[in-house]
C-alpha cells in the first residue's frame, strides 16, 4: 500500500473514531437528560396527585385533558382500583420510576403511598413520543456521522495527495538521475521535511559522483600505465612470432599480450567516458571490420560473402566486433573454434559470432552483458561495452546457445538503406502526399 493511501486510511479511521465517539457521547447525554426529565415530571405528577388526595383544592384536576397518554389510579389496600383516570386496568406497582409496556405502548410508571386509606397512588406516562425523539436523534447522528466521515475521508485523501506530491516529485526526479553522471535534484517546494530528504539525497549523489570521478581517474591512470608497456610487449612478441611461427610458447605469450592490450583499451574506454560521447558517424562496411578482426586471430573462420554497409562509428563498431571475436576465442580456447558470419539484409544486417566452448548456462545467458560478470577468462567489461555501443547505433545484441553446444552472439544493425529511408520519412512534412 502506498504511503498516500496509508495516510488517507489513517486519517479516515481517526475521523471515524471521532465521529463515532462524538455521536455516541451526544446520544448518551441526550438519553440521560431526557430520562432524568421524564422521571422528574413523573415524580412531580405523583406528588401532585398525592397532595390533592390529602388536601383537595377546589377546581383542581388530577389529569390534564391536554396531556395525552397520562393515566392516574388510586388503588386501595386490597389492590382494587378506587379511582382511575386514563386507564381502568390496574397499573403495576413501582416505588421507583420504571418502564412498562401497556397495551402495546411503552410507559414510564411510578407509585406512592396513599396515606389517607393505606393504598397507593399510581401514575403512568406514555413515553412513545420521547422514544421516537431518541430514534430520530440516533438516525440524524448516524446520517450526519456518515456524511462527516465521508467528507473527512475525501478531504484527507486530497490533503494526503497534495502533501505527498512533493515526495512523488522528488522520486520522479531521482529516477531520472543518470547513474553515470548523477546530478543534484532541484526541489522548489516549501516542505521542510521533503527539503531535508532532498538535501540528504543530493549529498549522497554528490558523494557518488565524486567517488565515481576518483575511480574513473584511478582507472584511467592504471590503463595508461598498462597501455604503454603492453603496446611495446605486444609489438616485440608479434615480431618474434612472425620470425618463429612454430614456437607454441611464443605464440601463447603473443596471444596473451594481445588480450591484455585489448583489455587495457576497454578500460580506457570506460575511464574516459567515451560511451557517453557522441558517435563519429560515417559510412562503414561491416565486412571489412569482420575480416580485420578475424585477421587478428589467425584460425578464426570468417564468412562474409557480401558487403554490409551501415552508418556508424567505425572505431567503435570495430571495438564491438573485436570484443565478440576475442570473447569467442577465450571461450573456445583456440581461434579455430570460432566462426564469424555476416548476412546482409535489406532492412538490417546480421553479424553472428559462434564458438564451440562450454556454452552459457541459464545464469550466464541472463547476466552475460552485466558489467563485471565473468565467464571463464576475461575482464567482464568487453561484452558490456559491446552492448552499449550496439544500442547507440540503433541495433541490438543477444546471446544464445549455439547448435554445437557453445555460445552464439548475434548483432543486428540497421542497414544503410533503412537508415536513408527513415531519414527521408522524417524529412517529409506532415500531411504531404504524392501523386499527379
Amino acid at each position: 500500500m502506498s504511503l498516500r493511501n496509508q495516510v488517507g486510511l489513517g486519517v479516515a479511521l481517526l475521523a471515524l473514531l471521532v465521529v463515532v465517539s462524538s455521536s455516541g457521547l451526544a446520544y448518551g447525554w441526550f438519553v440521560r437528560d431526557q430520562s432524568a426529565e421524564l422521571r422528574r415530571l413523573l415524580l412531580e405528577d405523583v406528588a401532585r396527585v398525592a397532595a390533592l388526595l390529602d388536601a383537595p383544592v377546589l377546581g383542581a384536576a388530577f389529569v390534564d385533558p391536554a396531556t395525552p397518554g397520562f393515566a392516574v389510579q388510586v388503588v386501595g389496600a386490597d389492590g382494587r382500583v378506587v379511582l382511575a383516570w386514563g386507564r381502568d386496568e390496574p397499573l403495576p406497582l413501582a416505588p421507583e420510576p420504571a418502564p412498562a409496556s401497556l397495551d402495546g405502548r411503552r410507559h414510564l410508571i411510578a407509585s406512592a403511598p396513599w396515606r389517607g386509606a393505606g393504598g397507593t397512588i399510581r401514575v403512568a406516562h406514555d413515553i412513545e413520543a420521547a422514544l421516537r425523539t431518541r430514534a430520530d436523534l440516533a438516525r440524524s447522528l448516524g446520517w450526519g456521522g456518515a456524511l462527516a466521515f465521508l467528507s473527512s475521508t475525501l478531504v484527507a485523501l486530497v490533503v494526503a495527495r497534495r502533501s505527498l506530491r512533493p515526495l512523488e516529485l522528488v522520486a520522479e526526479r531521482a529516477r531520472a538521475v543518470d547513474p553515470q553522471a548523477p546530478e543534484a535534484i532541484a526541489y522548489p517546494g516549501h516542505s521542510q521535511e521533503v527539503r531535508a530528504l532532498t538535501d540528504a539525497l543530493n549529498a549522497t549523489l554528490t558523494a557518488i559522483r565524486e567517488r565515481s570521478r576518483r575511480e574513473r581517474a584511478f582507472l584511467l591512470e592504471i590503463a595508461h600505465e598498462l597501455g604503454a608497456p603492453l603496446t611495446l610487449v605486444n609489438y616485440h612478441l608479434g615480431a618474434l612470432r612472425r620470425e618463429r611461427p612454430a614456437d607454441a610458447e611464443l605464440r601463447a605469450a603473443a596471444d596473451a599480450a594481445q588480450e591484455l592490450l585489448h583489455t587495457s583499451q576497454d578500460l580506457l574506454v570506460l575511464a574516459r567516458g567515451e560511451l557517453e560521447r557522441p558517435l563519429d558517424l560515417a559510412l562503414v562496411d561491416l565486412r571489412v571490420l569482420l575480416e580485420r578482426a578475424a585477421g587478428e586471430y589467425p584460425g578464426v573462420r570468417c564468412e562474409a560473402p557480401a558487403p554490409a554497409q551501415v552508418i556508424g562509428d567505425a572505431d567503435r563498431l570495430m571495438q564491438v566486433v573485436r570484443n565478440l571475436v576475442r570473447n569467442g576465442v577465450q571461450a573456445a580456447g583456440r581461434p579455430q573454434g570460432v566462426r564469424v558470419t555476416l548476412a546482409a539484409g535489406a532492412d538490417e544486417h546480421l553479424l553472428r559470432v559462434e564458438d564451440d566452448g562450454p556454452g552459457l548456462d541459464a545464469e550466464a545467458l541472463a547476466r552475460v552483458f552485466e558489467r563485471g560478470f565473468r565467464r571463464g577468462r576475461g575482464s567482464g567489461v568487453g561484452l558490456t561495452i559491446s552492448k552499449d555501443l550496439v544500442e547507440q547505433h540503433g541495433g541490438r545484441i543477444v546471446a544464445t546457445s549455439a547448435d554445437a553446444g557453445g555460445a552464439r552472439f548475434e548483432v543486428r544493425l540497421p542497414s544503410l538503406a533503412s537508415r536513408l529511408e527513415a531519414d527521408d520519412a522524417d524529412d517529409v512534412p506532415n500531411g504531404a502526399g504524392g501523386g499527379a
